[in-house]
C-alpha cells in the first residue's frame, strides 16, 4: 500500500471515529434535554418516583413507649432510614405509622431501626396514604388515620373473659370511638408505664381465675398476638387516666361522672372527621345499624352497652 493510500485510509477511519463521537455526543445532549424538559415540566417527580418507588405506609404496634421523649426517639430513629418520608407516633395508642418509598426501604428495615433505638415493634399493616389497602382493607378513616377491617374483629375491652360478638355497627362505633379518644389523649400527653400494664394483666388474671399461661393463650386467640393484647391493655389504662385527670376529675358520684363523660364524648365525636371509604363495608354498616354516616351513627350508639362504653366508664 502506498503512503498516499495509507494516509487516505487513516483519514477515513479517523473521520468515522469522529462521526461516532459526534453521534454519541448528540445522544447524550438529547437525553439531557429530555431530562431537563421533564424536570421543568414537573415530570421530574415522575422520573424520581420511577427510581424510588411509590409512597406506602407501615403501621407498627410499639408497646413500651412511656414518655414524650420516646416519641422523639422513635421519630428520629425512623427518619434516619433512607427512603422514609414521614412518621406519625401515638403515645396513647402505642402505634407508629411510617410512610416510605417502597424501592428505597421496607418495613423490616424500619422495624429494625426502631428496635435498635430500644423499641421493639410488630408490623400491623401496610397501606397507601391515599387510602388504598395493600395487605389490609381500609374501611374508614378517623381524622385521616386509617381503620382496617381486621381491627373490627379485635376486642376493644380486655375486661371480659369470653369473646364478645358485637355486630358491625357496635364494633365500628367502639373502634372509631376509641381512636378518637386516644387521639385526644395524645394532645394531653397521657402516658402508660410498663408496671401499670403488668398490674392490669395480673388483675385480669385474678378476675378470670386463670394462670399466666392461660391468659397468654387467650391473648393470642382473641387478639392475634401478645403484643396486640398488651397494646389494648395499655390503651385502656390511657383512657382511664384521661377520664380521671382531664374529663371528670372532681366527679366522685358515679351517676354525675357518667353524665359528664358521655357529654364530653358527644362533643368529641360531633367534631370528628370520620369517613367510611369502602363501599362494601358501608353497605354492611347500614344493614347492621340502619346508618353509615358517623354523624348520625354515634348518637344512636352512645347509649348502648358497647365495649367502648365499658372501657370509658370503667
Amino acid at each position: 500500500m502506498s503512503e498516499k493510500r495509507e494516509m487516505k485510509q487513516i483519514n477515513i477511519e479517523t473521520l468515522e471515529q469522529a462521526e461516532r463521537k459526534v453521534s454519541v455526543g448528540n445522544v447524550k445532549k438529547f437525553l439531557f434535554s429530555v431530562i431537563a424538559v421533564l424536570v421543568l415540566s414537573g415530570g421530574g417527580y415522575a422520573a424520581y418516583r420511577l427510581v424510588a418507588g411509590d409512597v406506602i405506609a407501615s403501621k407498627f404496634t410499639v408497646t413500651n413507649m412511656t414518655c414524650p421523649a420516646c416519641v422523639v426517639t422513635v421519630k428520629d430513629a425512623a427518619s434516619k432510614v433512607p427512603g422514609v418520608v414521614d412518621s406519625d407516633v401515638s403515645l396513647a395508642a402505642q402505634t407508629v405509622t411510617i410512610t416510605f418509598r417502597e424501592k428505597q426501604t421496607n418495613p423490616e428495615q424500619i422495624r429494625d431501626a426502631i428496635a435498635r433505638a430500644g423499641y421493639p415493634s410488630k408490623l400491623d399493616a401496610l397501606f397507601r396514604p391515599s387510602g388504598e389497602g395493600i395487605d389490609e382493607k381500609i374501611v374508614a378513616t378517623v381524622n385521616g388515620r386509617p381503620v382496617f377491617a381486621r381491627q373490627l374483629k379485635v376486642p376493644v375491652n380486655p375486661d371480659e373473659a369470653a369473646q364478645r360478638d358485637a355486630d358491625t355497627g357496635e364494633a365500628f362505633f367502639s373502634v372509631v370511638g376509641r381512636e378518637l379518644i386516644l387521639q385526644f389523649a395524645d394532645t394531653k400527653t397521657v402516658t402508660t408505664q410498663p408496671h401499670e400494664v403488668e398490674e392490669e394483666i395480673e388483675s385480669l388474671r385474678k378476675k378470670f381465675g386463670i394462670s399466666a399461661e392461660e391468659i397468654a393463650r387467650m391473648a393470642a386467640e382473641r387478639y392475634g398476638s401478645l403484643e396486640k393484647f398488651l397494646q389494648v391493655v395499655a390503651q385502656r389504662i390511657a383512657i382511664r387516666k384521661l377520664v380521671m385527670e382531664y374529663v371528670a376529675p372532681q366527679a366522685s358520684d358515679p351517676t354525675a361522672r357518667e353524665s359528664k363523660v358521655i357529654e364530653w364524648i358527644g362533643g368529641l365525636f360531633k367534631d370528628a372527621d370520620v369517613r367510611v371509604v369502602d363501599p362494601q363495608f358501608r353497605e354492611q354498616l347500614h344493614a347492621s345499624s340502619g346508618e353509615s354516616d358517623w354523624k348520625k351513627l354515634w348518637p344512636r350508639m352512645i347509649s348502648r352497652n358497647t365495649e367502648l362504653r365499658a372501657v370509658v366508664l370503667q
